[in-house]
């Protein structure tokens, strides 16, 4: 499995700057990720500055909100020419992500 790294900021802002229509991406969401309300397409990503000797991170914006994702956070393939992600709410208000999907060879 893959993770986060920096080439991925450059080609997320690339793909964040031509989104093309919606993305069906209910019909191949896991269920794992999804079920049926947390996935959706990325809107923008940008990276996180660290205060810490820890792993750089990314911010991750859909329209369900936004979420910190470490570097090291392993990714799934996406299905179209797309990032999207999985992300779910806590009750202090807080989100997690549970899935992150990027298209083949990013």
């Amino acid at each position: 499995m893959k993770t986060v790294g920096p080439a991925l900021v450059v080609c997320s802002v690339l793909a964040g700057m031509a989104i093309v229509g919606p993305a069906r991406g209910h019909d191949w969401y896991p269920l794992e990720c999804c079920h049926h309300m947390d996935c959706a397409p990325v809107e923008s990503i940008a990276p996180l500055a660290s205060t810490s000797a820890g792993a750089p991170q990314l911010v991750v914006t859909s329209k369900h909100g936004k979420a910190i994702i470490r570097q090291d956070f392993p990714v799934r393939e996406s299905r179209d020419s797309r990032m999207h992600v999985c992300m779910r709410r806590h009750d202090s208000g807080d989100m997690d992500v549970i899935c992150f999907f990027i298209p083949p060879g990013a």
